[in-house]
């Protein structure tokens, strides 16, 4: 795909930084993938989709906030692939259409399944695309990058049976906590070195 020179500057940053320092590497075994899918709003703020997840028996994310994403499969050729897959089948959005990867952020495992090596892709989207949830999805939104270190707080969670107070995200009601949590504090980590 083309690079984007309609990128903003917040966005070409993180892609040169992505690039010149990769926080892990491509070519690692991963059993899932997720997607930080970024925006630039009206006030050339980035904004990035969180998925709430749908209630679903079986499923250890269940009702969960998260990033798009999910499994590899066997007829995945590949970790990119897969993420491509899954990001159309939850939120219906085309990253070949409508996005540039701009790298990866550090592998990591989500609380309730430790065996499992999570990869998350960073790609810039060209421009907004209209949202279409899939079944595994309830609802699709989008949050300012620049407003979540604002919306940082503690609450009580109940992991395996026991409850815990955790450090999370709170979204306009949403509890963004455990791996996604991880995931945004490391993009803000990161953007913070490209301004």
């Amino acid at each position: 795909m083309a690079e984007h020179s309609s990128f903003n500057p917040k966005l070409r940053g993180l892609k040169e930084i992505l690039s010149t320092k990769p926080l892990s590497p491509t070519n690692e075994t991963v059993q899932a993938v997720v997607g930080v899918l970024l925006h630039e709003n009206a006030s050339s703020d980035l904004d990035v989709l969180l998925i709430h997840r749908a209630e679903r028996i079986g499923d250890p994310w269940s009702g969960q906030i998260g990033l798009p994403g999910g499994r590899i499969e066997q007829s995945d050729s590949s970790p990119r692939q897969a993420l491509k897959r899954e990001v159309s089948e939850e939120v219906g959005i085309d990253l070949d259409l409508d996005g540039e990867e701009l790298g990866t952020l550090s592998l990591g495992s989500p609380m309730r399944q430790l065996d499992m090596k999570v990869q998350p892709w960073v790609y810039g989207l060209t421009r907004r695309p209209e949202i279409r949830i899939g079944p595994e999805v309830q609802e699709a939104f989008w949050v300012s990058v620049s407003r979540l270190p604002s919306l940082r707080t503690s609450t009580e969670i109940e992991i395996r049976g026991a409850r815990r107070i955790v450090d999370v995200f709170l979204v306009e009601g949403h509890v963004v906590w455990g791996y996604t949590h991880r995931v945004l504090n490391e993009l803000l980590s990161v953007q913070s070195t490209a301004n």
